[in-house]
């Protein structure tokens, strides 16, 4: 097949929904698929790059255009418009020159439109990928524009020809704006060590010195901002280091990630006396972060909301233990391999999983067991293709 995505982000630009949409489309090549992504060029990046897979004859095609954003882990309403602007005419021509079969969009809002535009000129099949942001009532910031652009909005997802959630929680959210349309679910994924083929070189000495024997590292990785729930656990974290301290142990909270709340937690931090048990690191690249899910003991993630978080599926195919909150994606991804708990009983759970080392050990393994054989990136790519060659065949069908 001929694949047309088309998404906003894409790493290093964005978060999970950015990881999902590249572990995808390189999943769609090494089946022998040509796939080609519009997304958004950032300072350092190429405006056109091509990624050829081993042993396969698919390939990934990128096109990054220039738009107003000015950061890489979030954006405003007006950038995601800018990109929409921009996006339009490029798929359009992309579409003229080469005839796809399926288009991918990640995100219906901005990159809805760009599919709909595809379908009603060239009857071209359009598949939204939700990511949770683009769903009305996920983002308190984006209330008032989603109030204007509610019907724009259904009309879009009731063309396309299939709706993807990634979890359970986030088809319901979905189907309590728009329930005249079937929605489904399919999961995101990992691969074991997920970062494996560019885990060797990078040694950060600062987390290196962090992480002794003697010290218990909990690990969060995502954007800093007031969704992700940092600051709902932060003063709890007085407690988890004194009993560390009982019994001989140091405690150090490491948050991998920037953005925008970045300050406050910081200024939290240093009002409940965490400034040397709180660490921020900041952004990390790909070929950084291994370091910091082998180092870890537990991973932590205490967001309010999500789609389904790709950073807990990459601390599971480390082999962690998850303690994370009832968002979105806790149903399919906690089965023994952790706690879901509300933000306000971290600090307890956390004490609880300390001072039971065989358990947390063996939640660890069930990690890793349910990556590989349920959450793997290749069952997921297959759960698409399939989906793209049934949409495929049915319009070709309609067309005789």
């Amino acid at each position: 097949m001929n694949i047309l995505i088309i998404s906003h982000e894409y790493p290093p630009i964005g978060g999970g929904g950015a990881n999902a949409c590249m572990n995808l489309a390189r999943q769609y090549a090494r089946c022998g698929h040509e796939v080609d992504i519009v997304t958004v060029w950032f300072d350092g990046l190429k405006e056109h790059e091509i990624i050829e897979t081993k042993d396969t004859s698919g390939c990934v095609t990128i096109t990054r255009l220039k738009t107003k954003r000015k950061h890489k882990e979030h954006c405003s309403f007006a950038e995601m418009l800018d990109y929409l602007k921009k996006a339009l005419p490029v798929a359009d021509r992309l579409e003229k020159d080469n005839k796809y079969d399926i288009c991918q969009i990640f995100f219906g809002i901005p990159s809805g439109p760009v599919g709909y535009y595809l379908k009603k000129k060239y009857k071209l099949p359009y598949v939204i990928r939700f990511g949770g942001g683009d769903i009305p009532g996920f983002q308190d910031r984006f209330t008032k524009v989603y109030k204007l652009i509610g019907p724009a909005i259904k009309t879009i997802w009731k063309n396309a020809d299939a709706l993807v959630a990634n979890s359970k929680g986030l088809k319901k959210l979905a189907e309590d704006f728009y329930d005249k349309k079937e929605i489904m679910v399919i999961p995101n994924g990992a691969d074991l060590n997920a970062f494996a083929e560019k885990d060797s070189t990078y040694v950060s000495t600062t987390s290196q010195e962090a992480c002794q024997d003697n010290t218990i590292n909990l690990l969060f990785v995502s954007r800093l901002i007031e969704r992700k729930g940092l600051q709902d656990i932060i003063p709890q974290l007085a407690s988890v280091r004194e009993y560390c301290n009982s019994v001989g142990k140091n405690l150090l909270f490491q948050i991998v990630g920037d953005g925008p709340y970045r300050e406050t937690l910081e200024n939290l931090a240093s009002e409940h006396d965490l400034q040397d048990t709180v660490v921020f690191y900041g952004q990390k690249n790909k070929n950084e972060l291994p370091e910091y899910y082998r180092n870890a003991d537990i991973f932590v993630f205490p967001s309010r909301k999500e789609g389904m978080p790709n950073v807990v599926l990459e601390a599971m195919s480390y082999g962690l233990p998850i303690l994370m909150t009832p968002c979105q994606g806790s149903d399919e991804l906690i089965d023994g391999n952790g706690f879901v708990e509300g933000s306000s009983e971290f600090g307890k759970r956390l004490i609880a999983m300390l001072s039971n080392g065989n358990l947390t050990l063996e939640q660890g393994e069930q990690s890793s067991h349910l990556v590989k054989e349920k959450f793997s990136w290749q069952k997921t790519s297959e759960s698409y293709l399939e989906l793209f060659r049934y949409l495929v065949e049915r319009v070709e069908i309609q067309n005789d």
